[in-house]
């Protein structure tokens, strides 16, 4: 890692190692804006990315105090992310996704733009937008709204997530637990798709628009809290064009989903302030088809792997949150 000794428009990737940091890494280098990745490679066993690169965890705040200094700009991603991965060890949820951006709030004056997500809203039959009361139903959540609460009154952007799919990079593992991503594997493995009740509607947003908008919240003005979504899909539908694309027959189960989320995102607000300008919307076929090529063509080979999905793989880690 090359020390510098100028902030000046240099960006911090904390957690760019990762799933939507494959994508904020490309566009970045693409913009030619500087920026390092601070990294402790949860998911990784190594990291080959031609990029400036600091290993590091977000809960050593005493390199984080020496490193901050020389960026202008955090684009924060670092956290134990879904529901189902947050609960395995919810100390490790807290410090990790919680605690450390209390840390970032009360320690740095740069410009910060902050993951959030959808699943603040939790289960809302109406639509909702950044006025709605959250009504988070998980940890995860929860620990979201905290982060919320921390960076209200700083100079940052906080983007609140749809469910992400679709392909990042070349280097960042593909996410098998993700909706779209998680039912076209299954429609391309085993030729069909069980869709589950289906009713329950979900914003969606392909990674590279993510990474698009995160990198714009650096250069760009916008402040507070923002929904960022591509296209809103009640699950039925989804597994509906997911089965048309890959060709695989479908069924539906009246069965009670054990998810019991539900938002219908408005992006009224992002519209309004320029935050949904993007260079190329990336739709949900587009998605579908990225996911399809990998795995037909054998570039995933074992897609039930515990790294794909992040419960599985963070319950083999031990308290100090490495693995076992």
């Amino acid at each position: 890692m090359n020390e510098q000794n100028n902030s000046e428009n240099r960006v911090l990737v904390v957690g760019g190692a990762g799933y939507i940091g494959g994508a904020v890494t490309d566009i970045l280098t693409k913009q030619n804006i500087p920026f390092t990745v601070y990294d402790n490679l949860l998911y990784e066993h190594q990291y080959l990315k031609p990029v400036d690169f600091i290993y590091g965890d977000v809960r050593d705040t005493e390199k984080l105090a020496k490193v901050l200094p020389n960026y202008s700009a955090v684009i924060w991603l670092a956290a134990i992310v879904g529901d189902g991965a947050c609960q395995v060890k919810p100390e490790l949820t807290v410090a990790v996704n919680q605690d450390s951006v209390e840390w970032l709030a009360n320690n740095y004056n740069g410009r910060i733009v902050f993951v959030s997500t959808c699943s603040v809203y939790g289960k809302n039959d109406a639509e909702v937008d950044e006025e709605s009361t959250p009504n988070p139903l998980s940890l995860y959540a929860q620990t979201k709204i905290k982060c919320e609460e921390f960076l209200k009154n700083k100079n940052s952007f906080i983007v609140r997530l749809g469910t992400v799919y679709g392909l990042s990079d070349t280097y960042s593992r593909v996410r098998m637990d993700l909706a779209g991503n998680y039912m076209t594997a299954n429609a391309v493995i085993n030729g069909k798709l069980s869709v589950f009740g289906g009713s329950q509607w979900r914003p969606l947003v392909h990674v590279k628009n993510v990474g698009e908008v995160l990198v714009n919240g650096v250069k760009n003005p916008w402040k507070g809290v923002y929904n960022f979504a591509t296209s809103n899909y009640q699950i039925k539908d989804l597994g509906a064009e997911i089965a048309k694309i890959t060709g695989c027959k479908i069924e539906y189960v009246e069965q009670k989903f054990e998810d019991q989320r539900n938002y219908h995102a408005s992006t009224a607000k992002a519209e309004r302030d320029g935050v949904l300008k993007l260079q190329k919307v990336y739709t949900v076929e587009d998605g579908v088809k990225e996911i399809f090529d990998v795995i037909s063509t054998k570039r995933v080979k074992y897609v039930e792997n515990d790294v794909y999905f992040n419960a599985r793989y963070i319950a083999s880690l031990n308290e100090d949150g490495k693995l076992d």
